[in-house]
C-alpha cells in the first residue's frame, strides 16, 4: 500500500522512538561505513503494491517480515549494524535474535542508518535479523545490511563533551542545548543518558542542567536556551578523539511574566499519537527544558496523564501537566481539557460540530479549542469546506461553532501562518462569536520546539508544580489570555485588561501596551486593531525613555467608532533563524485578546453584527437600501460588512443593485460586495 505521511510524520529523525538508532544522514554510505561484513547486499521491496518506479529492487513485493540469517562468532563488545531504507512512513522494527535494536528511519529518500549491537546480542553460530512492520501493507525498500565488528565510538573516533547550565543563582536548569560544527551544521550526538536527556542530531535537552555527550572530533559551538523568557548563552570547544572537554553556561530570565504562566495547549508524543518522534519521557524533558509550566497532553483521540512519568523522572517541580485530547475528526481537530485519564473518548466520528462539542463536554472538558483552522492548506481546511466568509464569518454549511477558543498561532504549521487565521477570528468576533485566541506549538517531535507558540494565562505563578487548572480554564473561557510567538504583550485601557468591558469616557482612548521579549528578538511594530481594522500603528525599533532592555511599552491613542466595538494589540518582530530557536513561521508575534468597548455605555456590549441588525431594523428592499445609506457613515468596516450581509438577504432585484452601488463607494466593502452582490 503506497501512502502519504500524515502531518509532521516526516519530521521524525532517524532516531525515532529508539534511543539506539543513530541517524546516518542523507548520504547512503561512506568509506568508513564500507568496512564490515556484508550480510545482505540487496535492497528488498516489502509491502503489497507493485512499484516499477523503484529501480533498486523488484517491482513486486516480497512478504514481510524480512528475515536475514547469518553465521557469526559471539560479540563480547559493542558492534554496529548498517542498513539502508527508503519510503518509510511507519514503525518497522529491526530485531536481532528476538531483541529490538531500534526502528528504521522514517524517510522518503534512500538513507543509511546505524544501529548499536550491544555486547552479547550476536550468538556464536546461527543468528537471525528480522525487519518487522507495524503496517505490513506499507511499501518500503530496505537492505544493504552490514555488520561491523567495532564500536561506534571507535568507528567515529568520538570525543566527550560535558555541558553544565545554571541559572543566575547557580542552580542547575533544565534547558535545550543546540550544537553545530564549523559549517553551522547539526552535530551528531551519541551515548547520551536517555534517562536525563532527549537527543537528536544537533539537539540535546537536559532535565537537570547537565549533559554528557560524545561527538566526532572538531570545533563545536554550543548554545544553551530555555524558551522565549530566557537569555541565550554559547561557547565553542574543540572536540578531540578520546578526550573530554567541558563547558559551563549560565542563563538569566529576561522576560517579565509575573502573574502569568506559560501554557502549551497542543502537545503530542510518538508513544500515544503514533507519529512524530518524541517518546513520553523525551516530551517531558523538552517541556521542562523550554519552560512550559502548564502543558496540555493532546495526543490524537487519547487521554494521557503525564504525572506518573513526571514523578518517576523527578520533574515534578517544573510544571503542572493537564490531561487533554486532540479530538481528531474527518472535518477538523479540537483540543479539549481537562479530561479523565484513559477515560471514554468523545464522539470523534461525529461530523456535526455542535454535537461533537456537546459530546466533548459530556466527557468533562471545560475548554474546547478549534485547532489549526486553516490546515490542511489548499482549500482543504474545514472553514473552506463550510463555505466560510473571512470578512463576515458567514458559512454556507449549517455548522454551529460551539467551541471556546481558536488556535491563531500554531508554530509547527508553516503553510498556514497567523495572518491566514487572524481574518477568520476577526470576522467571528464581529459576528458576535466571542472565541478566545490562543497559541500553541503542535509539537510532535523533539526537534520541533514545544512551547514556541504558547499562551500566557493569568494566575498565581508562585509554584509551577501546583497550578490552579480550574482558574486556567476560566481564563481561557473569559478571554483573559495572551498569545505568544517569541513576544509577550499585554493591553490595558483605562484600567481594563483583556476580557474586560470598558465604558469609555470619550470617543478616543489611550491604550497602554507592554511588549516583552528576550534580548535575542527585536520587536519592530505594534498595531491596535479595532473590529478587524488597524486603527493605529507605531514603530518599536527605538527604545524610549523608561523602556527596559527586554520591554517596549507604548501609550497609543486610538479613535473609536460611535458604536460598540472591540480592540486588540498585535506586535511583530523579524523571524528568528538562529539554530537554538529556528522558526518555521515568517515572523515572531504577540497578540492580546480583546477589550470590549461599550461605546454607548448601556452596560451591555453589542457586537458589530448586533449593531448592524439594529440599524437595519428589519427593513426590506428599497427601505433596507435607505437604512444602509443612512447607517454606513457611522459604522466602521467590521460593522458595515455585517450590515451589508444582512441587507443582502433583505434585498432583491433593483434594491440589491442599489446596495451594490453603495458598497462599491467604500474601499473596505467593495471586494465583499463584488463577490456577494455582483456588479452595481
Amino acid at each position: 500500500m503506497r501512502r502519504t505521511a500524515p502531518k509532521l510524520l516526516l519530521l521524525a529523525t532517524a532516531l525515532a522512538a529508539a534511543p539506539l538508532l543513530l541517524a546516518g544522514g542523507a548520504r547512503e554510505r561512506t568509506a568508513q561505513e564500507a568496512q564490515g561484513r556484508v550480510l545482505d547486499a540487496a535492497l528488498h521491496h516489502l509491502g503489497d503494491d507493485r512499484t516499477p518506479e523503484w529501480p533498486e529492487a523488484p517491482a513486486d513485493p516480497e512478504p514481510s517480515p524480512l528475515v536475514i540469517a547469518f553465521e557469526s562468532a559471539a560479540n563480547a563488545g559493542e558492534w554496529l549494524l548498517h542498513l539502508s531504507a527508503r519510503d518509510v512512513d511507519s514503525d518497522w522494527a529491526v530485531e536481532l535474535n528476538g531483541a529490538r535494536l531500534g526502528l528504521l528511519p522514517r524517510t522518503k529518500p534512500l538513507a543509511a542508518a546505524r544501529f548499536i549491537v550491544p555486547p552479547g546480542s550476536v550468538a556464536s553460530g546461527r543468528n537471525e535479523l528480522r525487519i518487522v512492520p507495524s503496517n505490513p501493507k506499507e511499501d518500503i525498500l530496505v537492505g544493504r545490511v552490514r555488520l561491523e565488528e567495532r564500536s561506534l565510538r571507535d568507528a567515529l573516533q568520538l570525543g566527550q563533551l560535558e555541558v553544565t547550565v545554571r541559572d543566575a543563582d547557580g542552580a542547575p536548569l533544565p534547558c535545550r542545548l543546540t550544537l553545530v560544527d564549523a559549517q553551522g551544521k547539526a552535530v551528531e550526538l551519541f551515548y547520551a543518558d536517555a534517562r536525563a536527556t532527549a537527543v537528536r542530531p544537533g539537539i540535546a535537552y537536559t532535565k537537570a542542567g547537565h549533559a554528557r555527550l560524545e561527538l566526532p572530533p572538531g570545533p563545536v559551538t554550543v548554545w544553551a536556551s530555555r524558551g522565549m523568557e530566557w537569555s541565550v548563552a554559547s561557547g565553542t570547544v574543540e572536540i578531540a578523539t578520546g578526550a573530554t572537554r567541558t563547558i559551563e553556561l549560565s542563563l538569566a530570565r529576561e522576560v517579565d511574566t509575573a502573574g502569568f504562566v506559560a501554557c502549551d495547549t497542543h502537545i503530542h508524543t510518538l508513544t500515544h499519537s503514533g507519529h512524530g518522534d518524541a517518546s513520553v519521557e523525551e516530551r517531558l524533558i523538552t517541556i521542562a527544558g523550554e519552560g512550559i509550566e502548564l502543558p496540555i497532553a493532546t495526543d490524537h483521540n487519547q487521554q494521557i496523564d503525564y504525572r506518573p512519568t513526571q514523578r518517576q523522572m523527578e520533574l515534578l517541580p517544573w510544571f503542572t501537566p493537564v490531561v487533554g485530547n486532540e479530538v481528531t475528526t474527518d472535518n477538523g481537530h479540537m483540543n479539549a481539557f481537562p479530561m479523565v485519564p484513559g477515560g471514554e473518548r468523545p464522539p470523534w466520528k461525529e461530523s456535526d460540530w455542535a454535537k461533537l462539542v456537546e459530546g466533548i463536554r459530556a466527557k468533562g472538558a471545560q475548554v474546547v479549542i478549534l485547532n489549526h483552522p486553516r490546515w490542511p492548506e489548499g482549500g482543504k481546511d474545514p472553514l473552506t469546506a463550510f463555505g466560510f466568509d473571512e470578512q463576515t464569518g458567514e458559512r454556507r454549511a449549517p455548522q454551529r461553532f460551539a467551541f471556546d477558543c481558536i488556535e491563531v498561532i500554531n508554530s509547527d504549521c508553516p503553510t498556514t501562518p497567523p495572518d491566514t487565521v487572524l481574518p477568520a477570528w476577526f470576522a467571528l468576533l464581529n459576528r458576535g462569536e466571542r472565541f478566545t485566541a490562543i497559541g500553541s506549538s503542535d509539537s510532535h517531535a523533539v526537534g520541533v520546539i514545544v512551547g514556541q507558540g504558547r499562551t500566557y494565562v493569568p494566575m498565581d505563578d508562585s509554584d509551577p508544580a501546583a497550578l490552579d487548572v480550574a482558574a486556567a480554564c476560566r481564563a481561557f473561557k473569559e478571554g483573559r489570555v495572551a498569545v505568544s510567538l517569541g513576544l509577550f504583550a499585554t493591553l490595558e485601557i483605562e484600567g481594563r485588561a483583556m476580557g474586560d468591558t470598558l465604558q469609555p469616557a470619550s470617543d478616543e482612548v489611550e491604550a497602554v501596551v507592554r511588549v516583552r521579549h528576550p534580548s535575542w528578538i527585536a520587536p519592530r511594530s505594534l498595531e491596535l486593531v479595532v473590529d478587524g481594522t488597524v486603527a493605529a500603528k507605531v514603530a518599536l525599533d527605538d527604545a524610549q525613555p523608561g523602556d527596559g532592555r527586554c520591554e517596549k511599552s507604548r501609550r497609543v491613542r486610538v479613535r473609536l467608532p460611535d458604536h460598540d466595538s472591540w480592540i486588540v494589540a498585535l506586535a511583530r518582530a523579524p523571524r528568528v533563524a538562529a539554530p537554538f530557536w529556528e522558526m518555521s513561521l515568517p515572523e515572531a508575534l504577540a497578540l492580546t485578546n480583546p477589550i470590549w468597548i461599550d461605546r454607548d455605555r448601556d452596560l451591555e456590549w453589542s457586537s458589530p453584527r448586533a449593531t448592524a441588525a439594529a440599524r437595519l431594523g428589519g427593513a426590506r428592499d428599497a427601505a433596507a437600501v435607505a437604512q444602509v445609506r443612512a447607517a454606513l457613515p457611522g459604522l466602521d468596516d467590521g460593522a458595515a460588512l455585517q450590515l451589508l450581509e444582512l441587507a443582502r438577504d433583505a434585498c432583491s432585484g433593483e434594491a440589491r443593485t442599489a446596495l451594490a452601488a453603495l458598497a462599491a463607494e467604500r474601499a473596505g466593502l467593495a471586494g465583499w460586495a463584488a463577490r456577494h452582490l455582483g456588479a452595481p
